[in-house]
């Protein structure tokens, strides 16, 4: 395949914006595929009004770039215990809900709480709230809720290769408008960005959700540090599996468009996506034996610039200029 131009093509009225309808002042970017080290190159649209970057030409077989052998998400063959663990339930019920303080708090000495449980903590769910993990890949996050003590868990993934059942919790090989009923909580953890069409998507979720009860929405975070350092070398576009990488803006509007209400960002980046940027600086993929993913000794960075990204990462999520955040939007 013949080469791209890397640089940014700079027009005016490329294309109307997805999300906003703008025309004016758009830009266009040419992003290679690096995470599975095809190196085919995609356009994508950075809109001047909202800020949203948009693949322009989505693949007719967007399957290819999830082969399920080689995609992370569904790596891992799980086992569901047949209940959850009365220990672990002990101690999530005191570091979510404050409850069981004496044997919790013993339990809890020199535990490294996961970040999942601020994904609880934060919009209040209960040990029996029905709770929908989209885009779930091999179920995984169920798995770890359902050891601490949840057990209504559905979870739903067009790209597995089949339905899995764990029990009473099943992984539904469908996408988000084949799913029906209502739950009190759905999360989207680094999916909304792989969604065709977000606004349906959104509208969808809100019909799907409870009165009085949470969305949320993990994903990339457009304009921010890693983007102005990296641009067509940061790893988060992962390209052309991001069919959308949103701004703070684009969420705003598209939350507000669909009926919710955004109560809290947590910016939540870390120093993986500096290194991946660092990789495709350098033309190394992500799937490469040398890589950081595989390789945590890689000769390719020191313990001293591992421990620099790491500084890095943190002070941009307390600037609010991490490249990743959770977006907690509320169904009144």
């Amino acid at each position: 395949m013949e080469s791209q131009p890397k640089n940014l093509i700079r027009t005016l009225d490329i294309k109307e914006c997805k999300l906003c309808g703008n025309i004016k002042d758009n830009e266009l970017f040419s992003v290679k595929e690096m995470q599975l080290g095809l190196r085919e190159f995609f356009t994508y649209m950075h809109c001047a009004n909202c800020g949203c970057l948009q693949l322009l030409d989505i693949p007719l077989n967007l399957s290819k770039y999830y082969p399920t052998k080689e995609y992370y998400s569904f790596k891992h063959s799980l086992v569901f215990p047949k209940r959850p663990d009365i220990l672990r339930k002990i101690k999530a019920s005191y570091l979510l809900y404050g409850k069981n303080r004496l044997l919790g708090s013993l339990l809890s000495i020199g535990y490294k709480i996961p970040e999942y449980y601020n994904w609880l903590k934060i919009p209040k769910i209960k040990f029996d709230d029905s709770i929908l993990d989209v885009g779930t890949g091999n179920g995984e996050l169920l798995l770890n809720l359902f050891k601490i003590g949840f057990t209504n868990l559905t979870g739903i993934d067009p790209f597995i290769e089949r339905e899995q059942h764990y029990g009473n919790i099943t992984v539904y090989k469908k996408n988000i408008f084949e799913i029906e009923g209502r739950y009190d909580y759905i999360m989207l953890n680094h999916v909304f960005e792989h969604m065709e069409e977000p606004k349906k998507v959104l509208k969808k979720l809100y019909q799907l959700l409870n009165p009085q009860k949470y969305v949320l929405i993990r994903t990339p975070v457009m304009g921010t540090y890693n983007w102005n350092k990296y641009r067509e070398n940061w790893m988060e576009l992962d390209a052309p599996r991001h069919l959308f990488i949103h701004s703070l803006k684009s969420i705003q509007l598209l939350s507000k468009e669909s009926g919710f209400e955004l109560r809290k960002i947590i910016f939540d980046d870390n120093e993986f996506s500096l290194i991946g940027s660092e990789l495709y600086k350098k033309d190394i993929p992500l799937s490469d034996p040398k890589s950081y993913i595989n390789n945590k000794k890689t000769p390719l960075f020191t313990a001293r610039e591992i421990k620099v990204y790491k500084e890095i990462a943190k002070k941009n999520n307390e600037e609010q200029q991490g490249g990743r955040a959770a977006f907690y939007l509320y169904k009144s």
